[in-house]
Formats: structure tokens, sequence, C-alpha cells
């Protein structure tokens, strides 16, 4: 029996060791698989990593997160994809992991946790599910963010993972000559005769930088499952943060979510359906979702959000990870989330992004910066106990996306707008914005926001 598997090849040959290998792993044992989003020659992705999860769960392997590190390799398709996805799994929750191995110092207490002492743990910070290990200079200042090789992943999955008298066994057909793995990993070499297409070279257009001319945003009150209000053609975006099935009740009869499953997804499909009417021809469709699970169960909302939009014509461009620093630490079985995934989907073959894209500096190494991490980091604190949404997300999300996708003047579309983001976000860029939110609950809570960040009440039709 193995107390670690680690898998490293394509999708398709990742999906049949996890099979061929599910009797060889111990009670107690964890497996890691580490793939890449695989695509076509146009940019579409034609496998990720969320078939990895969706084939190991039939298989009755038991899912426990995904870990992101970046990587120096780029796949050069649409977006500048430097993600590589580490899908944990074990035979049940009851699996072993020593996260004390792999936690990093604390910069300083003070300064990352304040005054919650109850947060702060003396052996390091509790490790999370974004893998870019930091330097610092010792007065609280991150000096250097360290891009991990792959034999560092590999080592570094391999100590946190180990029991004392179970072997670890390291699964792939890809090269090994320059790995510097740890003396008890046993390395197994296959053959394998996939081989990918080559995808098209990404191509940047410049942004358009006009003067803003009647930029207006405007918020129209009911479910964006029928959005005639909206000329077909019109919008040139749509970003959007879609309530989670079973998870928020916002009270209000009606509303998308607490519903079963499947009625979830049709009501949902119907919303997918009309951004794609409602796009430009080279519009794009930005997606902000998480994989859920429940009473230990996977559910995989964004793979059937794929499904989806690939049915209706979407041509699915890849995941941007939406990268938080902080994070709330978690049991002793598992890390913390730091990451959000924002599935990209474009109306035509290819996806037309703008080249401000490299300009996005989120981290001291260079070979991080310009691909598909963004670490940006939401407000802390409430937006005030008279509001009912706790859930926004930060305002510099959707302000990047909308500059790589659009030009002044340009229109951004939100089918799920709840405290205002993207609506803010668009007219602070000089882009005209229109926004569904079935809950006029928050409209006290938009037009407060609106009126703060934006000081223009006068552009909001509410």
């Amino acid at each position: 029996m193995y107390g670690t598997i680690i898998i490293n090849d394509n999708i398709q040959n990742s999906i049949k060791l996890l099979e061929s290998n599910i009797d060889k792993l111990d009670v107690n044992g964890n497996v890691f698989v580490l793939v890449r989003n695989e695509v076509d020659a146009i940019g579409d992705v034609t496998n990720d990593f969320l078939d990895i999860i969706e084939a190991a769960v039939k298989l009755k392997y038991f899912y426990v997160n995904t870990i992101v590190a970046p990587t120096k390799n780029v796949i050069p398709s649409n977006l500048p994809d430097n993600v590589l996805y580490i899908v944990w799994l074990a035979k049940d929750k009851n699996h072993f992991f020593n996260k004390d191995v792999i936690r990093e110092s604390h910069i300083w207490k003070d300064v990352e946790w304040g005054k919650r002492a109850k947060n702060y743990n003396p052996k390091g910070k509790d490790p999370g599910n974004v893998w870019i290990p930091t330097k610092d200079d010792g007065k609280a200042n991150i000096t250097e963010h360290i891009l991990l090789d792959t034999s560092a992943i590999i080592n570094r999955l391999h100590k946190c993972s180990t029991q004392e008298g179970k072997d670890t066994i390291y699964l792939t057909s890809k090269s090994i000559s320059s790995l510097n793995l740890d003396s008890s990993i046993t390395v197994v070499y296959s053959n394998n005769d996939y081989v990918p297409p080559i995808p098209s070279k990404i191509s940047y257009s410049k942004s358009i930088n006009d003067k803003p001319n009647n930029i207006t945003g405007s918020v129209i009150w009911g479910t964006s499952e029928n959005m005639d209000k909206i000329p077909d053609g019109s919008i040139n975006v749509v970003i959007t943060s879609p309530p989670y099935w079973d998870l928020k009740d916002y009270f209000k009869k009606g509303q998308i979510g607490q519903e079963s499953y499947n009625t979830y997804l049709d009501r949902l499909y119907k919303v997918w359906e009309g951004c794609y009417n409602k796009l430009t021809e080279n519009g794009s469709l930005w997606l902000n979702i998480n994989i859920r699970t429940k009473n230990g169960k996977v559910i995989l909302i964004p793979r059937d959000f794929v499904a989806q939009c690939r049915k209706i014509g979407f041509h699915y461009k890849g995941v941007l990870i939406w990268h938080k620093s902080s994070g709330i630490p978690t049991h002793d079985k598992n890390i913390v989330d730091r990451h959000e995934y924002v599935l990209v989907f474009s109306k035509s073959e290819y996806l037309i992004i703008n080249d401000c894209i490299s300009n996005f500096k989120d981290y001291k190494n260079e070979s991080i910066n310009g691909g598909l991490f963004w670490n940006i980091n939401r407000k802390a604190g409430s937006v005030g106990k008279h509001f009912i949404h706790p859930a926004i997300y930060p305002n510099g999300l959707v302000s990047r996306i909308v500059q790589i996708t659009t030009n002044v003047n340009d229109t951004v579309l939100d089918p799920f707008l709840g405290s205002g983001t993207t609506l803010i976000a668009s007219v602070l860029e000089g882009r005209s914005c229109i926004g569904y939110e079935y809950n006029e609950g928050f409209k006290e809570l938009i037009l407060s926001r609106f009126n703060n960040e934006v000081d223009l009440l006068a552009k909001l039709k509410i």
C-alpha cells in the first residue's frame, strides 16, 4: 500500500492512473494530481482540472482541495495561462496530513493578525491552497514571492503527507532528468503517446482610452432569467458572481439558489443564454464561482457552468485565479481556501484582450506577474450593520477585467448585481454598466456605495 501517490501527466492519462491505483492507496493515504488545463489550436480549453475532480469522485475518491501554483511555462493560448493545478484526493476524510511541516513563519504578529491573538499560531501561518511562498525583511515587509519548481512542489507534497512505514510513489510520463526529488520517493515512468495540439499565440489589442461620454449606471429590478429590456448585441462584456446553490438565503421568495440543484442549473442556463444573446460578436463572459462541498460531498458548480456555456455556444478559454492572501484557519486535515475561480468564455473563436494585462504587478517576482494569478483582497470589515449583503467582492477584480476586455464608453452587464461592485467599478473605468438585481433590499446599499465611491449619483439610474 502507498501512503502517498503523486501523479504528473496529461489529464487523460491521469484519470487512467487514478483508476488503476485506487486499490493500492492506504486507507489513510493521499493522492495529488498535477495537471495543466489543455487547449486546442484556437485556444479553447478541451480538458481541465475539473475533469480530474469529476472522474475522481466517480471512482469514489474523497475530494479534499485544489492547490494552485504559478509556473514559468505559460500556455500560449488566448489567455496567458501560468497555472498548475494540484488536485488533492484521499480514500476518505480521515486521511493523514501534517500541515505543520509546510507552515511559513509569520511576518509579524501585529501586522498579520492585529489584536486577534486566537488566530496566531506560534508554529507559523496556516498553509493555504495558493503555493507562492514569501521572503521578508524581518520588519513586516515581503521582499520576494517564490516560484516553486516541479521538484519543490513534489517534495512539499511528500513532506506533508508522508506516513511512517508507507511509501510515496511518483507516476509520470514526463521527463524526469532534471528533477531533484527526495530519495525516499519512488519514481515510475510510463510511456505516453498523447501529443497535445499547438495553440495559437496570444494576440493582444491596444485599449482605446477616449474621454468618457455619457457614462451611466443602470439597475433593473427583477430576475435576469429574462433580459428583454437589453438589446441583443449591445454588451461588450459580462462580469458576474452568481449565487451559490443552497448557501446564502437573502430572504426573498423566488431567489435563485434555494431550489433543487437541477432547477438551480436550469434557471442559470437561461441567464447564460441571455448573456450570449446580449453580447457583441467579440464579447466575453467572466464568471466568479468556486467548488462547493456539503456534508463531505463535492458540488462541481464550475464544471456544470462550463458544460452549460459550451452547449449555448460559448468558447471556454480558461480560468483566472483570484488569489486572496487573507484566509480563516481551518481544521487539521485541510488547508485554508485562499483562491476563487473566474471562468472565462468568449462568444467568438478568439478571445480579444487588451495588452494592459501585463501591467498588473501583484507579486515581487516577474516570473509570476502578467499571468492568471491576481492577488486582490477584499476590504476588511463589513459594509455596515444596516445592509444585508455579506459577500462583496473587490472593485479591483472587476476593474481589471473591464480594463482588459473593453474600451472607454463600452457597456458592461452584471446579471447578479448584488451590492453594485460591477456597476461602481465600470463607471469608475469610464464604461457604462447595466445590472440586474432580484432583491430590492440591496437598493439602499447600492445607493450608499455609489454615492461614497463614485460621487456621481446623477449618473445612476435606479
